[in-house]
């Protein structure tokens, strides 16, 4: 049982992974190939015939076949006479099935690889998606950026070869096949020269498989860092960091490259040797049957055509493994991003929630990560449909984590959180989102048109273009889109390089309004601007009180002096809440807060 086993953990893996895409759709491409085999091998047989009529005359034809005589027995009992004139015509018929059949087989293996990585590339962004928010903060950039763009190139690399390999060694198969009902003894000569063939290079497969791991492995690295130099270009230039930075990068390319040395080193021994090798097996086996099996002339030449054929195709086997292996790294990428994906799957709740209102109740709710101290703990309070509500307090407190909870990115470990009186956690998530508008201290522009950027990609039919400048109007952007160059079709460039932070700002919040959202939330939203653009911001955001429920969370308290409450938060608790002008009377700590707060 464990040799099965250790059989089909080494040989049937990778057969597995790509079953469970294809299903069916592997053994039509096998068949095919068959069939390409099958033609062909019959079509090869028919020259042995053909070169002895030249030597002995047309009576030979049906002996010089041997055991294959049945061909021209099946024609012959149709009543056809077997001349020189009907065994060209027939081999003419073979060769064209077999290249209607290398057609077909061709052809669908270029869709299956088609459709394969297609659905790989789907379960990956739908794994994405589907991805809890926690989960996703303890995953490397890096690692989703290159499996998702540059290891999906090498998975179809490799499913080329695999399946290139999978063909040549059931045309292998058949030619085994044919050379057995032969001559076993050629039979055997066949499986005792391919087996020493593939022993010799096995040991570079190896070599090759864990080089390929090695370069997705130091890729996915190399990915990461580039992302963090681009993001940090500013500071790293700044400081003249940049030039620590860069060995790091540097480092990662040698160890990249030098991986790549060692699989094109490995694929030169493989090209240079594997011919001369097959060349010694061909002339042993001449040899051998001339001097020790014997036969006439027919049966060494059929059996030389047929092994000729057999030995090409384990060259072919041994080239395309050697292919498969090179790449393989991007189908261990690809299913080990997969799988880290789907652990951290969240809950889908499929109802069809229909929220009357978007009040909030929270009860003895307490959050943590693992088993770590609590983030948030001892929180019950309300919200009222369209209050406005500020979470402040010192760096750590828990306010952005609050909100996360608010929003459904996050679970609380205890309690429970009501919106319209039904519990959050048994919503249909999705559909609550897209109820809820987000604005982050960093705005999210899109290298695209300013009405893509607002309305998401919306069909630009008349509706949704007034819709577009309703929701421009009420983040007091109207007017300067109108004076752009190409109005809403100005495009604003890499993060809205082109626009100023207010003004990427006020994008963000029409994008969210245009949404049609019930809830408006604005996480340290003003934090990053000037002095002057953060009032036009928060002039903005005062505009839009009493339209939505709004959630802020800010560290300059004069950006919050208008919210219907404003909730402190310290050590993960709530420790005062009220309006301004009552904390300030009220709470010595906001007092002292505001304190060191120029208004």
């Amino acid at each position: 049982m464990s040799l099965l086993t250790d059989i089909k953990k080494r040989y049937f893996k990778y057969f597995s992974l790509f079953y469970k895409y294809l299903k069916h759709r592997i053994f039509v491409l096998l068949s095919l190939s068959f069939f390409v085999g099958i033609f062909d091998g019959f079509g090869i047989a028919l020259f042995i015939p053909l070169i002895q009529s030249s030597i002995g005359g047309e009576g030979e034809l049906t002996e010089s076949l041997g055991n294959f005589k049945f061909i021209f027995e099946f024609f012959e009992g149709m009543g056809l006479d077997i001349t020189v004139t009907f065994l060209l015509g027939l081999m003419i018929f073979l060769f064209l099935l077999k290249g209607f059949f290398k057609f077909l087989d061709t052809y669908y293996k270029t869709l299956l690889q088609s459709y394969f990585v297609k659905n790989l590339r789907y379960k990956m962004v739908n794994s994405l998606e589907e991805m809890k928010f926690t989960h996703f903060t303890t995953m490397d950039a890096g690692e989703i950026q290159n499996t998702l763009s540059g290891e999906v190139y090498k998975v179809t690399a490799s499913f080329i070869a695999y399946f290139n390999t999978v063909q040549s060694f059931v045309l292998l198969l058949v030619y085994f096949a044919l050379a057995f009902f032969s001559n076993w003894q050629f039979a055997l000569l066949v499986s005792i020269g391919g087996g020493l063939s593939n022993f010799l290079f096995k040991r570079l497969y190896y070599s090759t498989e864990k080089a390929s791991k090695g370069i997705s492995t130091s890729s996915h690295t190399f990915q990461s860092y580039i992302i963090q130099a681009v993001q940090h270009f500013k500071y790293l230039k700044a400081t003249s960091h940049f030039d620590i930075y860069k060995k790091k990068v540097l480092a990662t390319i040698d160890q990249i490259e030098g991986n790549q040395r060692k699989i094109g080193f490995y694929n030169a021994i493989l090209s240079g040797t594997r011919e001369p090798i097959i060349l010694i097996v061909i002339i042993l086996v001449v040899i051998i049957q001339i001097s020790f099996i014997g036969g006439d002339f027919s049966t060494i030449a059929m059996s030389l055509m047929f092994f000729y054929r057999s030995m090409v195709h384990v060259i072919a086997i041994q080239s395309s493994w050697q292919g498969f292996i090179s790449n393989i790294g991007g189908i261990y990428s690809a299913e080990s991003l997969i799988e880290t994906m789907e652990s951290g799957k969240e809950d889908a709740v499929e109802s069809d929630f229909q929220l009357k209102s978007f009040n909030y109740k929270i009860e003895d709710v307490e959050f943590s990560y693992g088993d770590t101290a609590p983030i948030l703990k001892n929180i019950n309070t309300e919200f009222g449909e369209k209050e406005t509500i500020a979470f402040v307090g010192p760096s750590g407190g828990g306010k952005s984590t609050f909100i996360n909870m608010i929003v459904g990115l996050i679970k609380p470990t205890k309690g429970k959180i009501l919106v319209g009186g039904i519990e959050l956690n048994s919503l249909n998530i999705n559909k609550f989102r897209k109820r809820v508008g987000y604005i982050t201290q960093e705005p999210v522009i899109f290298n695209d048109s300013v009405f893509n950027n607002v309305t998401f990609w919306s069909n630009p039919d008349p509706e949704n273009v007034r819709r577009f400048y309703h929701a421009l109007e009420l983040a007091k952007m109207d007017g300067f889109v109108k004076g752009m160059s190409n109005g809403h079709n100005t495009i604003l460039g890499d993060n809205g390089m082109i626009l100023s932070g207010g003004q990427k700002q006020r994008i963000s919040i029409a994008r969210e309004i245009y949404k049609n959202v019930d809830i408006l939330v604005f996480d340290e939203a003003t934090s990053a601007l000037d002095s002057q653009t953060e009032r036009d911001i928060q002039n903005n955001i005062d505009s839009l009180k009493g339209k939505f429920s709004i959630f802020i969370v800010a560290h300059r308290l004069s950006t919050i002096r208008k919210a219907d409450r404003i909730i402190l938060l310290e050590s993960g608790e709530i420790v005062e809440q009220g309006d301004f002008e009552y904390l300030l009377g009220n709470s010595p700590k906001f007092n002292h807060m505001v304190s060191y707060q120029k208004f």
